[in-house]
């Protein structure tokens, strides 16, 4: 009988108290801290210790959710680390390409119309304001590419959107 009322005991059959001796002495635990850990184990995963098939299987099925886990993890961080980038230099690209359009419809439209009438003056102050233009356009794709990146690196999946709930996405 025990003399701390606060324990109970259980009967095990010899073998059994023989490998319960073996392993908390190996770990340099007491019987009772080894027996205590062991119901612990099985009870809150609700495997039943004599069924081996199901306990294998559930050790499986959390690996494998452990693993998916971790795949997981790393898609999230190649989209950072990759994705990220690609996107942001898609975006330079196109919209470079929508502004020079714009600016060479603009110079088009200018230099059909009057370059038959200029002076040399009249084309020097042309090649100034040029470059001019050409500097606010630079300007203006800079600021349009950091406006889309901010809004994209804003909206990734897992980040929190205006009313501060995080944003949930299902994958079928």
């Amino acid at each position: 009988m025990p003399s701390n009322p606060e324990m109970k005991s259980v009967n095990v059959p010899t073998a059994v108290h023989k490998l319960l001796s073996e392993e908390a002495k190996r770990l340099g635990v007491s019987q009772g801290e080894y027996a205590a850990a062991s119901v612990s184990y099985f009870a809150k995963r609700k495997l039943n210790p004599l069924d081996n098939d199901a306990r294998e299987g559930q050790l499986i099925m959390q690996q494998v959710k452990k693993l998916g886990d971790r795949v997981f993890s790393y898609l999230q961080e190649e989209e950072r680390s990759l994705l990220i980038p690609m996107l942001e230099e898609m975006l330079r690209t196109r919209i470079t390409i929508d502004r020079l359009l714009r600016m060479n419809e603009i110079l088009v439209n200018r230099l059909t119309q009057q370059l038959s009438v200029y002076t040399e003056q009249q084309l020097a102050v042309q090649r100034e304001s040029l470059k001019k233009l050409r500097q606010q356009n630079e300007e203006m794709i800079e600021q349009q590419v950091n406006d889309a990146l901010t809004n994209a690196r804003g909206a990734g999946h897992g980040k929190a959107n205006a009313g501060g709930s995080r944003r949930k996405t299902t994958y079928d």
